[in-house]
């Protein structure tokens, strides 16, 4: 049997490989069973219901959102001796955490530990150079510094790390990967929230900033019921996960068709946070369309099924006019810059052939190995139920024609990579030969794939203590903004290659960031 050279493939892969082999579901905090084959991104935000009646409350701090974001900021608010309300417009608590897999942190008690210690300035400076410094440089700092005490602070609230572990071809080995990942994680800050006495109020969605003399002085909101409720508060962090369910914020900010976006999220957000502060004057200077891509994953499908699991597997792929367009195993490598690739071509197609196919399942997936899902009765069902997004022919010029790509281009670009595969060099990409699969006897495949995302990584300006800046550079009092909904940690790309789980620690410390600064600023 042929061994294959194993990519060093991230977490995020072996995790989805489990998942398609193994039987169970993921739980998510509404009683309600997300399983292996469906999209968390179709759990649908419950739609309120008319209701013209007004409940007004008061409370020190309003957290809207319960994602990472919210549920830190929420337990270190109760933790400061703050009374805090955390609003969810879902039925469950988590967002797209829920299916998080690590934190990203550096000298954690976990690290140390394992003798594992790096230079803080070290890797600021690398994740500067993979950034072009178009960050805040300050806010990526004060992450850094912080996210070792920030694990140590999930660790005393019941979190557990099961693996310290690298991601792709990063250097640093610092992505504390969650036992139970993120599901487990949401429970148990849950459970902590409830305990602290945090009043978290479920299918109520935070709609408009209530401003008095250029501060914040509370919230509105909708009730599940349609009812409408008003909190009166001097400090309102948002905390709602930026905008990757949004197809009119994708296409004005990553100026993209939302068509060839797939948001492989919880359902939920969609900028809810973000324009609740642009309408108070909040800057949207940070707000460049930086997505957290990976690429290969189509819509009919969730994030975890098998067909999008083919999306990973380092083989032939075009675009649309039937051209190359990276090495094809980056996506195992770097997925965010392999997304960045992919986001200039809009959709793409994968090219196998059933000898393809015959040699995964004799062999492995190239850089998975282990068992092989039923990639054959998989494709059937996709032919079924989904025929404009997997095709298959006798032929090359048939199968052009069936997914409309240049049939000429098409011969000539697998012609070419069928060479690569001869030769065992790739003169276009560089990819390695162990992974140059050469395309050369029919029954012929392709299947057509949007972009995937896993989150927005732009937002607004906030400073490094999390406060909300506007257009002319002045913090808005009592107005706080943490995780996907702060920008400022990434440039055009997400830091997979240097901090894994760095949008994860994010999350956390800018929502502890965020009431520390709320305390100074109600003692004032």
């Amino acid at each position: 049997m042929k061994q294959f050279k194993k990519l060093t493939m991230p977490i995020i892969a072996v995790l989805l490989l489990s998942v398609l082999l193994l039987p169970g579901c993921t739980k998510v905090e509404d009683n309600t069973d997300i399983g292996e084959n469906d999209s968390v991104a179709e759990n649908e935000t419950p739609v309120a219901e008319t209701n013209d009646e007004t409940e007004t409350i008061s409370t020190q701090v309003v957290v809207v959102g319960s994602g990472a974001t919210g549920l830190s900021a929420s337990i270190e608010a109760r933790q400061q001796g703050l009374d805090v309300i955390m609003l969810e417009k879902n039925a469950f608590t988590g967002g797209t955490t829920n299916t998080a897999e690590g934190y990203g942190g550096l000298n954690s008690n976990y690290a140390e530990k394992q003798g594992i210690h790096y230079d803080v300035r070290e890797v600021f400076f690398a994740a500067q150079e993979f950034h072009h410094w178009a960050t805040d440089q300050d806010i990526i700092m004060k992450l850094y510094e912080n996210s070792g005490e920030g694990a140590n602070w999930l660790e005393s609230l019941g979190v557990e790390f099961e693996v310290l572990a690298p991601n792709g071809n990063n250097k640093y080995n610092t992505w504390h990967i969650y036992k139970g990942t993120g599901a487990q994680f949401v429970k148990t800050l849950t459970n902590k929230a409830e305990e602290s006495g945090v009043q978290i109020m479920l299918n109520t969605t935070g709609k408009e900033l209530i401003m008095e003399d250029g501060k914040v002085a509370g919230i509105k909101a909708t009730k599940g019921d349609g009812g409408n409720l008003v909190i009166n508060a001097p400090v309102v962090i948002l905390a709602t996960g930026g905008y990757a369910g949004s197809p009119e914020m994708i296409e004005k900010y990553a100026k993209m068709d939302a068509d060839d976006v797939y948001d492989t999220g919880i359902a939920g957000r969609t900028g809810d946070g973000i324009n609740m502060a642009l309408a108070v004057g909040a800057s949207d200077r940070r707000l460049n369309g930086s997505l957290m891509n990976f690429g290969s994953a189509m819509k009919p499908y969730g994030v975890y099924e098998p067909v999008n699991l083919l999306g990973w597997l380092p083989v032939l792929k075009v675009n649309e006019h039937g051209n190359r367009f990276v090495d094809e195993s980056l996506m195992n490598e770097d997925w965010g810059t392999n997304g960045n690739a992919q986001r200039q071509q809009g959709t793409i197609y994968m090219i196998m052939s059933k000898q393809n196919l015959d040699n995964f399942a004799e062999n492995g997936l190239p850089g998975f190995g282990g068992e092989t899902p039923d990639f054959y009765g998989e494709i059937e069902g996709a032919l079924k139920d989904h025929p404009d997004y997997v095709f298959v022919a006798d032929s090359i010029d048939d199968l052009a024609e069936k997914t409309n790509i240049d049939k000429e281009q098409l011969k000539a670009t697998i012609e070419r990579y069928n060479g690569f595969a001869k030769t065992g060099i790739d003169l276009d990409y560089g990819k390695d030969a162990e992974f140059l699969y050469p395309v050369e006897e029919g029954p012929y495949y392709a299947l057509r794939f949007e972009l995937g995302i896993f989150a927005t990584t732009d937002g607004l300006v906030v400073t490094p203590d999390a406060q909300v800046v506007d257009k002319e550079g002045n913090i808005i009092p009592g107005l706080y903004a943490g995780g996907s909904d702060a920008g400022g940690l990434n440039g055009e790309t997400y830091e997979v290659s240097i901090v894994p789980g760095a949008q994860q620690a994010w999350a956390v410390n800018s929502g502890r960031f965020a009431v520390q600064d709320a305390v100074r600023y109600l003692n004032k």
